[in-house]
């Protein structure tokens, strides 16, 4: 039987925390699992022009068939694992996402021949697509609604951080060592291991909790953690007074609870706002090194150009941290995807180095910024029963379009050229700004709010 008014109580005293209530380590543990999945998002496409001619491939076909083999891979962890988080809580899927990521890794820098880097990228894949979808439900849930879109960017600034230093680690590794691409995958799944035995300390979401009739943990949990926050802040607001009875639903599959009306038709948006939004960002990721290459730059300079502009990821993911309770979050995202398409058209007309780098800076800026608020806006979207396999089932799928799609850029690049390949990406981008307006308004309201 559940206790609703307990249960009430519970998801209230979480929203009396005027700023992040859990200890700052929280954020920077979970941040650093984002660091080092995006760090390996940007690997393969760094080290495929060194790879293909190591293994007597072509850099862009390397780029674009190992990111699809991640992709496939990222698809099949995201709702395997994502399971496990809203079945088993979201510790313990994020502890064997992480697992599996830091396995394909090691085992990708042990790779003799093509063949096995694909095999390789695919379980690291595996690994990616989980811990990225169900961190971002595991933050959303832990934060209050005042500032839930604050403190998930905050965390996710961390981890693209990882995005913005792997082009300028691979710059300095791999030229001058011919395993220094074998390294450089090394280094991500070093990170990963150390992420495994840090993450332990982390605690449960209450949310989570509540969802599964555990409303006496959650409340002990909050009852330590509301101990340590009046000591910093003073004493927290009354509790109001219970105004609705809150209907606990009783399906045992959590996926099912996406498809109600109402939820069935908030997944499709997000769904399709996640197919626009990486059917041109991972070629913009993966094959920019290697279409910079075909295109007469040398290797050293093509990782030059992405290195120095790929110091705008860390500075896109600040910068939602610093906006996206300012702004209603699907005119953010909206705003954001017209800027990338521009960004794209700057690459497309490749004037000269400084121009490259400048479009690129700022692309990697903007797309960071998107992503950032997007994960937020995701996890909004769906109820905690299944808000981890909300987000898999949306971004997860989402990452299939470029299964199809980055073939198709290397094919339409061949016929096209470079321009013309690029414009086309900026293109996507700008139409998935528009699709993203019918989505709903959630900044400011509480996830209880939005799950009604």
């Amino acid at each position: 039987m559940v206790d609703v008014q307990q249960d009430f109580q519970v998801s209230e005293r979480l929203e009396r925390f005027r700023t992040w209530p859990w200890p700052y380590t929280v954020l920077v543990i979970v941040g650093a699992a984002y660091f080092f999945g995006l760090f390996d998002v940007l690997t393969i496409g760094t080290a495929a022009p060194t790879i293909g001619a190591q293994m007597g491939v072509a850099g862009e076909v390397v780029a674009s068939n190992g990111t699809v083999f991640s992709l496939v891979g990222y698809a099949v962890g995201a709702f395997l694992f994502s399971h496990i988080s809203d079945t088993l809580g979201r510790k313990r899927g994020l502890t064997v996402s992480l697992i599996a990521y830091s396995v394909g890794s090691i085992l990708t820098a042990t790779a003799t021949d093509i063949t096995q880097v694909y095999v390789w990228r695919f379980v690291t894949g595996i690994g990616i697509g989980a811990d990225l979808a169900i961190a971002a439900a595991y933050l959303s849930e832990l934060a209050p609604h005042n500032n839930r879109g604050k403190f998930q960017s905050l965390g996710t600034f961390f981890g693209f951080t990882g995005a913005g230093v792997a082009p300028l680690i691979g710059y300095f590794l791999i030229p001058p060592l011919d395993i220094g691409w074998r390294i450089f995958f090394i280094i991500g799944a070093l990170g990963g291991i150390f992420v495994l035995f840090i993450r332990k300390n982390v605690p449960e979401s209450p949310r989570w909790l509540l969802s599964k009739g555990r409303a006496k943990e959650a409340s002990e949990l909050l009852d330590k953690i509301e101990i340590t926050y009046k000591s910093k802040y003073g004493d927290l607001p009354p509790l109001s007074e219970m105004k609705a009875e809150i209907v606990e639903s009783e399906m045992k599959v959590p996926l099912l609870h996406l498809f109600s009306k109402k939820h069935g038709l908030r997944l499709a948006l997000v769904l399709a706002v996640f197919l626009f939004y990486y059917l041109y960002t991972y070629p913009f990721l993966a094959l920019t090194t290697s279409l910079l290459v075909h295109s007469g730059f040398s290797i050293v300079a093509s990782l030059f150009m992405v290195g120095l502009g790929g110091l705008g990821y860390a500075v896109g993911a600040f910068s939602a941290f610093l906006t996206t309770e300012r702004i209603e979050r699907k005119y953010l995202i909206s705003i954001l995807f017209v800027l990338q398409g521009i960004c794209m058209f700057g690459i497309a007309i490749k004037l000269n180095t400084a121009e490259i780098i400048i479009s690129d800076f700022f692309g990697s800026l903007t797309n960071t910024f998107l992503a950032t608020t997007l994960y937020v806006y995701a996890a909004e979207n769906f109820p905690t029963r299944a808000r981890s396999n909300g987000v898999a089932a949306t971004d997860g799928v989402g990452h299939l379009a470029p299964v199809f799609g980055l073939p198709f850029m290397i094919g339409f690049f061949g016929m096209n050229g470079f321009f013309n390949t690029y414009l086309l990406i900026g293109i996507i981008a700008i139409v998935g700004g528009i699709v993203v307006l019918a989505g709903i308004r959630s900044t400011g309201r509480k996830l209880e709010e939005l799950s009604e």
